[in-house]
């Protein structure tokens, strides 16, 4: 995979590292942690479902101390670890983790606002991509304007 498709790829690992962060601590987390966790089964070399669950409960606890740095590094974990399954060489499988991962993110207020734009039609942009953020909030825009 190259070019605008792996960057589309990883504008959705990145949103859904956001989804979450931003999940964590609201209404939102047991369905948005559930849905992580399920991505991951049948996975053992990433934990699989019960490791991946662990890996959900620390990022929490690490969210829950408010420490805006520990925030960005867990966006950027998670971030990671939906790169890393999105690019897998099974095309099903990357097919199947990409369809989860557009429903954990819908699953967020704000993140699921912006997921439209994560949209690929034959395997193409519709418009070129900018990402911007901090250490808790993360912003991705296609089109000119950023």
């Amino acid at each position: 995979m190259r070019g605008m498709w792996a960057e589309t790829l990883s504008a959705l690992a990145a949103a859904g590292g956001t989804a979450v962060v931003q999940a964590a601590g609201t209404e939102a987390w047991g369905s948005v942690s559930q849905g992580v966790a399920r991505m991951f089964r049948g996975r053992p070399a990433d934990g699989g479902e019960e490791g991946t669950q662990r890996e959900l409960e620390r990022t929490a606890l690490v969210l829950a101390s408010g420490d805006a740095e520990g925030s960005g590094r867990q966006a950027s974990l998670w971030e990671q670890r939906f790169t890393a399954l999105l690019h897998d060489a099974d095309a099903g499988v990357r097919q199947q983790a990409e369809a989860e991962l557009r429903q954990v993110i819908a699953l967020v207020s704000g993140v699921a606002d912006r997921g439209q734009v994560l949209n690929v039609h034959d395997n193409t942009y519709d418009k070129s991509p900018q990402q911007y953020g901090n250490h808790n909030h993360q912003q991705i825009h296609f089109g000119p304007e950023a």
